[in-house]
């Protein structure tokens, strides 16, 4: 079922403006197999505070088959606790998507990992908060 690394993203929708322009890019990130969609949640935070959600497997088959193209089920790996952390995130107001994906795209690198006996000792993201300080710095060193 899960062959691939998996990644998170919590993507939210300041004053409930969820209007469902990002799909398109989503979709298009399935359809070309860089990755699979395996959870989706959407949060709504009201005003005063209080939260619901909607998990993937929730939707209706025809809003389900937007994000999952290729129609495979899966079971919902977001916890309860991984949901109250992402509602937790939310200001009030607001709503958001918490999308879990695995990467697909490193199918042919970790084919060719295994061919070369190679191990993946670690992966992960830099956060944007260095990104963009470290361009920053580049910036100011270019400028002086």
């Amino acid at each position: 079922m899960l062959e691939f690394p998996l990644e998170y993203a919590l993507v939210v929708f300041p004053d409930n403006q969820f209007s469902g322009k990002i799909v398109p890019a989503l979709l298009d990130l399935a359809e070309k197999r860089i990755v699979r969609y395996v959870d989706i949640v959407f949060i709504r935070k009201d005003e005063d505070g209080s939260t619901r959600t909607i998990e993937l497997n929730d939707l209706d088959d025809e809003s389900y088959m937007l994000f999952v193209p290729l129609g495979k089920q899966f079971k919902s790996l977001f916890t309860e606790d991984d949901l109250t952390w992402a509602a937790s995130r939310l200001p009030e107001n607001s709503s958001a998507a918490l999308f879990l994906w695995e990467n697909i795209w490193m199918d042919s690198i970790r084919k060719a990992m295994i061919d070369s006996n190679a191990i993946l000792e670690e992966r992960g993201q830099i956060p944007d908060a260095v990104v963009e300080r470290v361009k920053n710095e580049m910036a100011a060193e270019e400028n002086s």
